[in-house]
């Protein structure tokens, strides 16, 4: 009976009910939509043509480290691919935006953290993604869950990779060159799926981007895409961008010298099934991607333009880990795990293109269904959202999937509850409304 009891209350002290209490009643919603309408983004306006420049910086450890992206790996065997940090500087005269991608799960906060820390120069605004490979390195996370799944937390490596990606960024100042540049997008989504409902789920297949021409006849390419790099064994001790890297490696034996990648809208998305496994899978998949690319529709942007920048604040009511499917452990066990919710919306936009940087594992399932990409379509504008801005939330997926599936992306890895696709979708549509 004692027993019995004791047990009754250590469910009570560590699980309770989901709250199911409906969004427009939550004091957090309420908070961000009215920030959300009364934040104006800060335009600056061209002073000079646009210029650009960027670099690659290997950041593949010559010592072992752990592994992140499965199960816990406490160090990679061999490199199969190096691991490296990319930027991308552009420059209208007025304001200088650098677009930071790492090769890395997502893009550590603590890194981020850092980096901000080391570089509070106003006219530099910068925006952080990651290509969110899964046999990459770990060690970047602090919290009880991320020394145990990521590795132990090696504050001295982040300590030189900020320092290094700083210095980078001042590296750039000096060799920006005038440049064109030209979005471009393509259906690609014949290689994507809907892990959630994989037979009728929506997904945004589209792969995105900027060719860039500079006046020396460098070329540069930024793309996007929603698939997931989870090609490699869960198993496997090789170090790897996945495709990601595979598909740079594709553009930089072409026609670019310099090519970089960001993670689209992937949270419930995955690459569809095709002959080939693991690296030959990502060699294949690079391939055809860059035939994509190749063959995309381009729409050149004017030489001088404005840029626009903000942070649109998110908040959030307490977490709801799933423990069950209508019961999470309670909010103090979560922050005792991990750490408390917090994650922002970066947002850049060049000339037409608005960039929105998300806190999370962003779907497309959400970008297809509540038609995002064509609302901006509508104002004349092209929208690019990309994961992994160096906050992360979890999973933010479509909404009808909460409650009834019992895949990992909404039992183990949303962390915020009910609503949050619809709340997501409000906070983008609020920010799209802006735009003019």
């Amino acid at each position: 009976m004692a027993t019995a009891l004791l047990l009754s209350l250590l469910a009570v002290a560590l699980i309770a009910p989901v709250d199911y209490t409906p969004l427009t009643q939550q004091s957090f919603y309420q908070q961000t939509i009215s920030q959300v309408d009364s934040i104006q983004p800060v335009v600056h306006n061209a002073r000079a043509k646009l210029k650009t420049s960027w670099i690659a910086i290997n950041i593949t450890p010559k010592a072992k480290m752990p592994m992140a992206g499965y199960a816990p790996r406490d160090h990679f065997a061999t490199v199969h691919d190096s691991i490296y940090v990319r930027i991308l500087a552009i420059d209208n005269g007025s304001i200088q935006c650098f677009f930071i991608s790492a090769d890395l799960l997502l893009f550590p906060p603590a890194l981020k953290n850092k980096i901000s820390n080391l570089n509070p120069n106003k006219n530099q605004f910068l925006y952080f993604t990651a290509t969110h490979a899964h046999s990459s390195l770990g060690a970047w996370n602090d919290s009880r869950i991320g020394n145990f799944i990521l590795g132990k937390y090696n504050e001295p490596w982040l300590d030189s990779l900020a320092q290094k990606i700083n210095s980078s960024i001042q590296q750039l100042t000096t060799e920006l060159k005038p440049s064109s540049l030209t979005y471009f997008e393509s259906d690609a989504s014949e290689f994507v799926e809907n892990r959630l409902d994989p037979t009728q789920g929506k997904v945004d297949g589209e792969i995105r981007g900027f060719k860039i021409i500079r006046n020396d006849g460098s070329k540069g390419l930024w793309m996007s895409y929603s698939a997931h790099p989870t090609n490699i064994s869960h198993l496997s001790l090789e170090l790897s961008g996945d495709y990601p890297n595979a598909l740079i490696k594709k553009a930089e034996s072409k026609n670019y010298d310099f090519a970089m990648f960001a993670s689209s809208t992937v949270g419930s998305h995955r690459v569809k099934t095709l002959k080939e496994t693991q690296f030959e899978l990502c060699d294949s998949l690079a391939s055809r991607l860059f035939k994509k690319i190749e063959a995309s529709n381009n729409f050149k942007l004017t030489d001088s333009l404005p840029i626009a920048t903000a942070i649109f604040p998110v908040h959030y009511g307490p977490s709801q880990l799933h423990v069950l499917q209508n019961f999470k452990a309670r909010d103090w066990v979560f922050q005792w795990l991990f750490t408390p919710l917090h994650g922002d919306i970066t947002y850049v936009k060049i000339g037409n293109v608005l960039m929105l940087g998300m806190p999370c594992d962003f779907s497309g399932e959400i970008f297809t269904r509540d038609e995002l990409g064509k609302i901006a379509d509508a104002r004349k504008e092209k929208l690019i959202i990309t994961s992994f801005n160096g906050d992360y939330v979890g999973y933010i997926t479509y909404d009808d999937h909460y409650g009834h599936s019992e895949q990992e992306e909404v039992m183990a890895m949303n962390w915020v509850g009910p609503y949050y696709g619809q709340y997501f979708s409000e906070v983008v549509r609020g920010i799209l409304s802006k735009e003019k």
